[in-house]
């Protein structure tokens, strides 16, 4: 009798477990869609846009030790939002990839990925400008360059995730608008 109770506590305590495993790993084709498709709201003013409405205010990071924002220097204020952005990467790279949700993660880590090394290269050396003040038009020039060289595929990659997006949408039955 002692050990069919052994062997039934064991056997509860494995599916209590596995309940509890499945549910904290619980990616359901809503949450998928979520952090793989609607966080790329955050990068929809890739580029010149984003950068000089970037440059024209204070620049701030968070200071944990102060709960608030505090000023900074504008290099350490981009590398403020790139780590953000590194660490929603991280949450999309989490999510188990399967047949059916392959193909938006797959374009989700190419566009953050994309973006997460093109800020590094391009954002961070025209905030160093701003910082040691370079001239606003030698400013300038650097963003129309930084364009020049970006635009086309940042919006190629973040059309292939809406494109992807949609379709999952779509086959999910998930409630999203696109194109607004």
């Amino acid at each position: 009798m002692k050990k069919i109770l052994n062997a039934t506590a064991l056997f509860l305590i494995l599916i209590t477990g596995s309940l509890v495993f499945t549910s904290c790993n619980d990616f359901s084709p809503e949450k998928t869609f979520d952090v793989a498709v609607l966080n790329s709201n955050l990068l929809s003013r890739f580029g010149g846009k984003e950068i000089s409405d970037k440059l024209q205010n204070e620049a701030q990071v968070y200071d944990e030790s102060q709960k608030k924002m505090v000023a900074s220097s504008y290099q350490n204020a981009f590398k403020y939002d790139i780590s953000n952005l590194e660490i929603r990467l991280k949450s999309i790279s989490e999510i188990p990839e399967d047949d059916d949700n392959k193909e938006i993660l797959q374009a989700s880590k190419d566009l953050f990925s994309y973006v997460i090394a093109k800020q590094k290269e391009g954002y961070l050396p025209i905030a160093k400008m701003k910082d040691e003040k370079a001239t606003p038009e030698q400013i300038q020039k650097a963003i129309v360059d930084f364009d020049t060289s970006t635009q086309a595929e940042v919006d190629a990659k973040f059309n292939k995730l809406m494109a992807a997006g949609k379709a999952y949408a779509e086959k999910h039955n998930i409630d999203a608008k696109f194109g607004i």
